[in-house]
């Protein structure tokens, strides 16, 4: 009875009809009276078989056949059998009957629906990353469905920021290609594939179904079935694939990438590498220096004299405390994660950098979105976080704080000695202990990574690639002090009233 489904012409794959012979074979319960375990797997796979075939371009003969199961399903019924297919096209590499990438769609038919116009759109918008124009193919009370996450994309605002989120996380080479479409007036059946550079990719094919508003064209319901994972993968997924595709279009951002691999590997994980216990091994010592340095966060404690502040190596200290204002810095190139930046806020890796400096700075720099505003105005920003970013008391403040460090490190608490034999019980002290040496090393990953997005804060503020040598060096290879004078001098954010304002002057 499986077999009558398909027209004489249907190819079905071998292992496919095997499949089904299987099936046929099995029995229904097993002596027990149990639904056996086998058999509906089996069924399970038949009917979701059956759904691809349905919109599979080979299988175009079943819906105009006017077989019993094509005209009485529910999938099926009303549907107008009409299936296109694409023009044969022999590529190296590619399957016969693949689209285009540059066409992206099998070519339009005469009488199509409105609700199949509405979906052609929707797929050349997405492949010229045009978001406003994909969105503008949905209704407002719209809801698509990607069975590869956990739950559906209600409204349009939801899905405009689930569409932006995933064209960034994939390169412009990647087009969605449509390589069949049944047209059932208001609901529009697709089958597809996704290609790089005009080569299809492997395991990349996909159905999805589309429900229309019958008046205005509008689609008003969507759901996707990839080719099907073990596990709901969903925005995880996402995130590789964007991580990868930034590596591959920046082949540096490889490099932040495998330093904080091997930074948590040493700082967190090693034995032998750096002295005392890993993380894993819970030492009380270590997490009770976390919490002494926390209390004279910024030296607030010892130099107000509190009776709380304990008492540390003023080295310990000096380092710890400049490289909290040194992470500090970063808060002036909150720019960088403005609203409507895809890769989000910055705020929050600001803020973790004062926890764990390195181990959220440098995913960071891997997977942030490349800046492409020739001009930023200052009317982009979140108005209280431009109140710190673009603050030209942000350096002197933090320059004041890292100098102060430096100097307790060196003249504060004279019970320790003088400068060298402070220095002999520094050196003597990170020898043996995990958290400080973790510090020297947070230290010279800053000094690395710290002008790394200079270059993108200059283009925001309006300055060409030649300008600002001097301060653009001072901010890269100088350390902390460079980055404080960078933001004391860099150009300040345009605004669109002094826009206006010249405007206005040119018009008199």
């Amino acid at each position: 009875q499986a077999f009558r489904l398909f027209s004489a012409s249907a190819k079905v794959p071998e292992p496919f009809a095997a499949d089904m012979a299987a099936v046929g074979r099995m029995p229904r319960r097993s002596s027990a009276g149990r639904p056996v375990g086998d058999r509906s797997q089996w069924l399970r796979r038949l009917a979701a078989a059956k759904a691809i075939v349905l919109l599979a371009a080979s299988t175009s003969s079943l819906l105009s056949s006017g077989s019993p199961w094509a005209l009485a399903s529910p999938m099926t019924k009303g549907l107008r059998a009409a299936v296109t297919t694409p023009t044969a096209v022999s590529r190296p590499g590619r399957r016969q009957g693949a689209a285009s990438p540059l066409r992206a769609s099998v070519e339009r038919q005469q009488g199509e629906s409105t609700a199949v116009e509405s979906v052609r759109r929707y797929f050349e918008a997405w492949n010229v990353r045009d978001m406003e124009t994909a969105c503008d193919a949905f209704g407002d009370d719209c809801t698509y469905e990607d069975t590869q996450y956990a739950g559906a994309f209600t409204g349009k605002a939801a899905l405009k920021a689930h569409l932006v989120k995933v064209a960034d996380a994939l390169p412009p080479t990647f087009q969605f290609c449509i390589d069949a479409i049944a047209d059932g007036g208001e609901l529009v059946g697709v089958q597809w594939h996704v290609e790089n550079d005009g080569q299809e990719l492997p395991f990349t094919r996909g159905c999805s179904m589309y429900r229309a508003d019958p008046v205005s064209g509008a689609i008003i319901s969507g759901f996707d079935v990839p080719e099907p994972a073990p596990f709901k993968p969903g925005s995880a997924s996402l995130t590789v694939l964007g991580l990868a595709s930034k590596i591959i279009a920046e082949p540096i951002r490889a490099l932040p990438a495998l330093l904080w691999v091997a930074y948590v590997v040493i700082v967190f994980f090693s034995n032998g590498i750096l002295p005392g216990k890993d993380m894993t091994q819970l030492d009380p010592a270590t997490w009770k220096e976390v919490l002494d340095l926390s209390l004279n966060f910024w030296l607030i404690s010892p130099l107000l004299h509190l009776p709380f502040a304990p008492v540390l190596h003023p080295g310990l200290e000096g380092i710890f405390n400049l490289l909290l204002a040194w992470a500090g810095l970063f808060a002036g190139f909150l720019s960088d994660g403005r609203p409507g930046r895809v890769s989000g806020t910055m705020l929050p890796t600001v803020l973790g950098m004062q926890l764990l400096t390195n181990a959220v700075y440098l995913p960071y720099l891997v997977g942030r979105t490349p800046e492409t505003a020739a001009v930023v105005y200052r009317e982009e920003l979140d108005a209280n976080e431009a109140t710190v970013s673009e603050s030209r008391l942000l350096g002197p403040v933090l320059a004041v704080v890292g100098l102060g460090s430096v100097y307790w490190g060196l003249f504060a608490r004279p019970e320790f000695g003088d400068l060298p034999e402070r220095w002999a019980t520094l050196c003597t002290f990170l020898g043996g202990d995990r958290l400080g040496s973790s510090f020297v090393v947070d230290l010279v990953f800053f000094a690395f990574f710290q002008g790394w997005l200079v270059d993108d804060d200059l283009r925001r503020r309006g300055a060409g690639p030649d300008e600002h040598g001097a301060l653009r060096a001072a901010a890269k290879f100088v350390p902390f002090l460079g980055l404080c004078a960078y933001m004391l001098f860099r150009p300040e954010l345009p605004s669109k009233k002094d826009d206006i304002g010249r405007d206005a002057l040119a018009a008199v």
